[in-house]
């Protein structure tokens, strides 16, 4: 199986710390670590990890030391970033998360306005057979989601405009981070639609139908690209014809591992099937 993503990826500056603090207030984090991040990265990191060959493309990286930092943080032997463009004339953009002990988290991230998508290369399609894309690249996302369509090559868009400009197999939204989510999800039937909602259940409507699934119950560490983790799983169940209740249940276990473990430890496709079973479905 082969898969493209494109979309976001910086680096994360990730701060453990007891609680998130008051404004005007100093605190000290007990770790630190320098990471992968973006939407598009956390996604194509467990495609990789899942054994999927993925290609990474979309955000213009600089030729910068923060750039470096993120290229090497992405190794990984089933991740090909040697599609990603990079540029002089562009600062590598980065976010600074603060998480707490119970996997809460607040992401401030810097330099995406006026950032540069790049153009995906006709070659970087050979032999794809699934794409996930996410939102962040506006109208460049949705001219790469139009390509794939072009190619017949099934779409997750994760973050889509509401209403998605371009039919694609199943768009994917969080009502976290979407305050209008629910209604927005009502407003497009017809289509296939997926709705996060962290430890809360995932909402789809899928060939007309409603599908809900309550994902299995985990101690969460860290929530940081969770609902990536369950786009990317949505992606390789539509590559693997899998039905969509199994699915979605799937995607689920996935997203909850990646809470429970972190992206740091982000979970095989044994651990996921385990977990799995413990997705409900009314």
């Amino acid at each position: 199986m082969r898969a493209l993503v494109y979309g976001a990826m910086n680096p994360d500056l990730v701060h453990v710390v007891d609680r998130l603090p008051r404004a005007g207030e100093d605190i000290r984090s007990q770790t630190s670590r320098l990471m992968w991040g973006g939407k598009a990265a956390n996604a194509a990191m467990a495609l990789a990890t899942w054994g999927v060959d993925t290609r990474l493309v979309g955000l213009v990286v600089g030729e910068d030391p923060l750039g470096d930092v993120l290229l090497e943080a992405l190794q990984h032997r089933k991740l090909d970033t040697s599609w990603i463009e990079r540029s002089p004339q562009e600062r590598t953009r980065h976010c600074v998360i603060l998480l707490t002990p119970d996997g809460d988290r607040t992401i401030v991230c810097a330099g995406y306005d006026g950032a540069r998508w790049q153009h995906v290369p006709d070659a970087a399609w050979d032999g794809v057979d699934v794409a996930l894309v996410d939102g962040f690249g506006g109208r460049t996302a949705a001219a790469v989601v139009a390509a794939a369509g072009d190619r017949r090559i099934p779409v997750v868009w994760l973050d889509a405009p509401s209403p998605p400009p371009v039919d694609v197999d199943l768009v994917v939204w969080s009502r976290h981070e979407r305050a209008e989510g629910e209604a927005a999800w009502l407003g497009v039937r017809g289509r296939n639609v997926a709705l996060t909602g962290g430890a809360g259940p995932v909402l789809a409507l899928w060939a007309g139908e409603r599908i809900e699934i309550s994902p299995p119950a985990v101690a969460a560490t860290d929530t940081t690209g969770a609902g990536d983790v369950f786009a990317a799983a949505c992606a390789f169940g539509i590559a693997s014809g899998w039905a969509p209740r199994r699915l979605l249940g799937w995607a689920a276990a996935a997203g909850a591992a990646s809470a429970r473990g972190g992206r740091a430890a982000l979970a095989g496709r044994r651990a996921i099937d385990t977990l799995a079973r413990g997705a409900v479905s009314p």
